[in-house]
């Protein structure tokens, strides 16, 4: 994967120089969860080498790397220094990236990415030729970078990444809430961490009617209608097609599922339902029972758990698990999922107890530390 060499000059800006130069420290410019997305592997955290250094290594090879460095100066050095460097022979220019910016080739190999932010210069070198496309990601790393040094930088003496500006107090830990999922409202579990970086699981449950025989199935539920094929491999397992394309697994009689956040599936089994089922046709015994089962996808994991009967009432819970960066939105911020197109979420902490978040669309939902508050959904 790619190794990378990150150069930042930082100069203080009205809102951060202060802060800058008195803790000048450049494992604040990005953090490890964000150099792994990037360079596609696992990384050691940030390692302090100096005022102006941080290493990030590749955990299965240390010759990879990730080294963000910082230089400080006047703010006509750091332009000259911009300006001088983009003059040289072989520069492409980078379009939507800080205020300026352009790659060169890295002296010693790779692509080497320079761009201008506001009172920051930073270039950023990738190094590995393993990385199938450089330019890309080191596009999109810059990308992040570029975001929060166009927002204040909060640091601590203890901090080792950058967070939120903002007591995290006021935020940082575990979180529960009622969302609107499409035409329903799921139950959601939200942890927010203080070095910047959030994940969060939405379910629902569809109680409905199945009809399942000679290969071939259909649940249908006030909320949507799921069909496809169906193939038995066992007493323990099956395989679903079409809508689904799942492998299911046996749950044990009073056995919970491995996958499905454990919270949200506790909060749905405390609640009864009832389901009136017309006379239909059997359901193959062999899909009689509790199952579980997942799909991975690029931006998100999804879990399942499906309830069948015999007298056709199926129970369907979909959990569905994100994981991203937390950016600063003047008085929210917005919960991001790096290079996908998964609309981001806008955050608005209203007490210690109490916030909302909002989706692209407006639609609102309150959130509290209160665990009990999924029982409402």
């Amino acid at each position: 994967m790619a190794a990378l060499w990150l150069g930042v000059t930082l100069l203080g800006c009205s809102q951060s120089s202060d802060v800058i130069s008195n803790n000048l420290n450049a494992c604040l410019i990005v953090t490890e969860a964000e150099v792994e997305f990037a360079i596609g592997t696992p990384v050691t955290p940030g390692l302090r080498q100096n005022d102006r250094q941080c290493l990030y290594q590749a955990k299965r090879n240390p010759q990879e790397t990730v080294v963000v460095e910082l230089n400080a100066g006047p703010d006509g050095d750091r332009k000259t220094l911009f300006q001088d460097q983009r003059s040289k022979a072989g520069n492409q220019p980078v379009p939507g990236v800080g205020d300026g910016a352009f790659t060169l080739r890295s002296p010693i190999g790779g692509i080497q990415l320079t761009f201008l932010k506001s009172d920051a210069l930073v270039t950023l070198s990738l190094t590995s030729p393993k990385q199938a496309n450089p330019q890309a990601a080191v596009t999109n790393l810059a990308k992040v970078a570029a975001n929060r040094l166009g927002a204040p930088i909060r640091t601590t003496a203890a901090a080792a990444e950058p967070g939120i500006t903002g007591t995290p107090s006021l935020w940082a830990g575990e979180w529960y809430g009622c969302m609107p999922v499409g035409m329903m409202y799921g139950k959601g579990h939200l942890s927010l961490n203080e070095r910047g970086t959030w994940s969060m699981t939405t379910a629902v449950v569809m109680p409905g009617t199945i009809i399942a025989d000679r290969g071939r199935w259909e649940a249908e539920s006030y909320q949507e209608i799921l069909h496809g094929t169906y193939k038995v491999a066992g007493s323990d397992r099956f395989s679903t097609t079409g809508i689904l394309s799942v492998t299911w697994d046996k749950l044990a009689k009073n056995q919970g599922p491995t996958k499905f956040d454990p919270l949200l599936w506790q909060s749905f089994t405390a609640i009864p339902r009832k389901v009136n089922v017309k006379r239909l046709p059997a359901v193959e015994p062999s899909l009689v029972g509790t199952w579980e089962g997942s799909s991975k996808f690029v931006d998100r994991q999804e879990d399942f758990v499906w309830t069948i009967t015999a007298a056709n009432v199926s129970e369907f819970f979909k959990a569905t698990s994100q994981t991203g960066r937390i950016e600063q939105e003047h008085d929210r911020f917005r919960l991001v999922v790096p290079q996908s197109k998964t609309p981001p979420l806008s955050v608005r902490v209203l007490a210690q107890d109490k916030m909302e978040l909002t989706d692209t669309s407006g639609t609102v939902s309150q959130w509290n530390r209160n665990e009990k508050l999924l029982s409402r959904c």
